[in-house]
């Protein structure tokens, strides 16, 4: 057994949510913004400090180098003789510089540092450096290459688990390298200094960044969902059957606008359908409750003996036709629902379309009689088969004609053509008459529209029977217009293509 799975409710305003989401998005967009700022930052950072040190390496490294060829006695120099000058410019320095400077041995051994306090010279090195050992291997490439610095990025062996941020440089006398001095920095106070300043400065620009974030993400979500609750105040207009509400949404975004204007649009078509409906209705409680009193009162005369026997058969032939237009009714009613639906499939067969026009004009004979109506271009159509649906081809040219009857003045005219082609059939049914004002010829063939309904011209016709036609026609393939002219003429033309029709 199939359940069926509901979509989840989602409870609250949507202002709320809408609100909540931009300023999430703008918040997530600082943090990552921030982090990669943070990332750039540090690199480009890195990159200086390294350019710093190694230059604040070769500085010292040579004035070391100069320190000691004054101070020169011997081809073994010891820093014993030059310790003071020496620990007093690696002090100068690393103060400077904010690091730690170590002077190291060619055997790798620390002889001086920084850190090392006031003395006579004879303590250079601190407790923690004292006895100290660092692989050479970190400084080989100086004595490699042609140039006399190096820098760093990373654990020193050693040294620990930090990471540093570190230069040398070689001292040389004589051409030989005698020290090297050293710049230590670890990442962690290189980058203090940085995070402070990027802190401050994130903080005051995301402060700024979320108070405008909650402004603007205000008044979107306002510009938004004003404009949907509009609509759905209005829609709630319309499910209770006033259709006259419209929404303003000039003040919102594009999409909504379209949604609004759409929303009006079904609005207006609504209220047009409704109004038609009501016509519609109207119409046919009238139309039904006048032939079906007709009908029951005729047949109660003749049941009763109110009706003379003589004329029996002339009210027979009222009820007679007033039961075919209740059916003709029904039928169109029954048409009208399948097309709708799409259910309405054609049963075709050969067709002959003279003898279709032929047998439907005598349908009205009388009333063209009575009015003294003259019906040309009958003795000329030409013998013209198809293939088509012909109970539902039959009810398009009785509805053509009917119409063209009901509106052909006294003494009119009725014509009609049968036009046979390489390429189509058609079929032209004309009436002299009123004609059909230009304003109303585009609304000819809407459900339930009525022509001159003030004037009660088509009081017989319940606005059916030339959609109902339409619809017939392009299932045929084939297209149905008008053509008109006030106080001239009315005229029908039916296109059936080539491939329906046999000759």
């Amino acid at each position: 057994m199939d359940v069926a799975v509901r979509p989840k409710k989602r409870s609250g305003s949507m202002l709320l949510r809408l609100f909540a989401l931009i300023v999430a998005i703008v918040l997530f967009s600082l943090l990552i913004s921030g982090i990669f700022l943070l990332i750039l930052s540090s690199i480009y950072w890195k990159e200086q400090l390294l350019n710093d040190l190694t230059g604040e390496a070769g500085i010292l490294s040579s004035s070391i180098s100069y320190c000691m060829d004054v101070y020169e006695e011997d081809d073994i120099l010891t820093v014993d003789e030059v310790s003071l000058p020496v620990l007093h410019s690696i002090r100068s320095v690393a103060a400077t510089s904010q690091c730690r400077i170590l002077l190291v041995d060619p055997r790798g051994e620390v002889v001086m540092c920084s850190d090392a306090e006031d003395g006579d010279g004879k303590t250079a090195v601190c407790g923690e450096h004292s006895g100290k050992t660092y692989d050479l291997a970190l400084f080989r490439k100086i004595e490699k290459g042609n140039g006399d610095l190096w820098e760093y990025d990373g654990m020193i062996p050693g040294d620990g688990k930090e990471d540093y941020i570190a230069a040398a440089g070689a001292v040389r006398t004589k051409g030989i390298v005698r020290y090297y001095v050293v710049l230590l920095k670890t990442e962690k106070l290189a980058f203090r200094a940085l995070s402070a300043k990027y802190s401050g400065m994130v903080i005051f620009s995301s402060s700024v960044a979320i108070l405008l974030s909650f402004v603007a993400a205000y008044l979107v979500s306002y510009r938004v969902v004003m404009p949907l609750r509009r609509i759905g105040e209005a829609t709630g207009q319309y499910a209770k059957g006033d259709f006259s509400a419209r929404i303003d949404a000039s003040d919102t975004y594009r999409e909504v606008r379209d949604l609004a204007e759409s929303v009006n649009r079904m609005a207006e078509e609504l209220a047009v359908i409704d109004e038609s409906r009501s016509r519609f209705v109207a119409n046919v409680s009238h139309e039904l409750k006048t032939p079906m009193t007709i009908i029951g009162g005729f047949i109660d005369g003749i049941l009763d003996g109110t009706i003379d026997p003589q004329e029996r058969e002339k009210y027979l032939t009222v009820v007679s036709d007033e039961t075919k237009r209740l059916s003709r009714l029904v039928v169109d009613m029954l048409n009208m629902s399948k097309i709708e639906a799409g259910r309405l499939t054609l049963n075709r067969s050969n067709v002959e379309l003279s003898t279709m026009l032929f047998r439907n004009m005598l349908l009205f004979e009388s009333k063209i009689s009575e009015n003294g109506i003259r019906v040309e271009g009958l003795d000329r159509l030409p013998r013209t088969v198809i293939m088509a649906d012909e109970a539902l081809l039959n009810q398009v040219f009785f509805n053509l004609i009917d119409n063209a009857v009901k509106f052909t003045p006294e003494k009119g005219v009725i014509s009609v053509s049968l036009l046979p082609a390489k390429k189509n059939v058609t079929v032209v049914i004309r009436n002299t008459g009123k004609g059909i004002p230009e304003e109303e010829r585009g609304r000819i063939f809407e459900r339930f529209y009525k022509v001159d309904q003030s004037r009660g011209l088509d009081s017989a016709s319940f606005g059916i029977g030339l959609p109902i036609s339409k619809s017939i026609v392009e299932l045929h393939n084939g297209t149905i217009r008008i053509n008109s002219e006030e106080n001239a003429y009315t005229e029908f033309v039916v296109t059936l293509p080539t491939d329906a029709a046999k000759e």
